[in-house]
């Protein structure tokens, strides 16, 4: 071989060095897997606690039957009235096992029932007032996050009294011990704020009206209470 052939021969091996120095890098860098970045998670908002003391204000109507019986003159009947109503409540709620909650709640609302009781013995007619009623529950909660429905029941208290309009002796006054239930939905609006809408059946224990109402008059009142509400969470949410 030629001196000159020895030279085109490493010209072409040094051109050819030169083009795979190039292209090495650029297909290195295609083949190359991207870079990882780090994923930032979703802004999730925390799950609801509804551990608690809580205090509230409420308010509705309800609607109430007092039915009455007259021993003197064997008649009998139930007459009907409606109230606004607006109360306190004080409560607590504890929850400890997963999404169930159990709480203590107790409230107080002034509404007016005036009843108009037409029982022959009592002359012209006897009245029926009562102004206030109470109750201290127990609530039974599944938490749904920010919702809670719950179902509700225990102890009723009421204020009674009955006079015989016309009649010498005056009215009697009773307070009543009895039961209550119902059911409800408490939701978070903010904060340490909650909203609620509630069903109660409240019934009120029986009495009678004496020599008021020229009696014995047997009397007893049924309520149903719808009412919304309002609570703050003292601390902890």
């Amino acid at each position: 071989m030629s001196h000159r052939g020895t030279n085109v021969k490493a010209l072409l091996i040094a051109a050819g060095a030169a083009l795979a120095a190039l292209t090495i890098p650029a297909t290195a860098g295609i083949l190359d897997p991207a870079p990882a970045y780090p994923v930032r998670a979703p802004n999730m908002a925390p799950i609801y606690d509804w551990t608690g003391f809580y205090v509230g204000l409420s308010g509705g109507a309800t609607w109430g039957n007092a039915k009455w019986e007259s021993d003197p003159d064997l008649t009998q009947g139930t007459v009907t009235g409606s109230s606004g109503l607006f109360g306190g409540t004080i409560g607590y709620n504890s929850q400890n096992l997963g999404p169930f909650i159990v709480g203590e709640e107790l409230d107080i609302s002034w509404r007016k029932f005036d009843f108009t009781i037409p029982a022959a013995t009592c002359g012209t007619t006897c009245d029926l007032k009562s102004n206030w009623f109470s109750t201290a529950r127990l609530r039974f909660g599944y938490a749904i996050d920010r919702f809670m429905p719950y179902v509700t029941g225990g102890l009723s208290i009421g204020d009674f009294t009955a006079t015989g309009i016309g009649q010498p002796f005056g009215s009697t006054g009773n307070v009543t011990f009895n039961w209550t239930a119902g059911a409800g939905l408490e939701f978070l609006v903010a904060g340490p704020w909650s909203g609620k809408v509630e069903y109660l059946y409240v019934n009120h224990t029986r009495f009678a009206c004496g020599p008021e109402c020229n009696g014995p008059v047997n009397m007893s009142v049924s309520e149903n209470i719808f009412r919304v509400g309002v609570n703050y969470r003292l601390g902890g949410w």
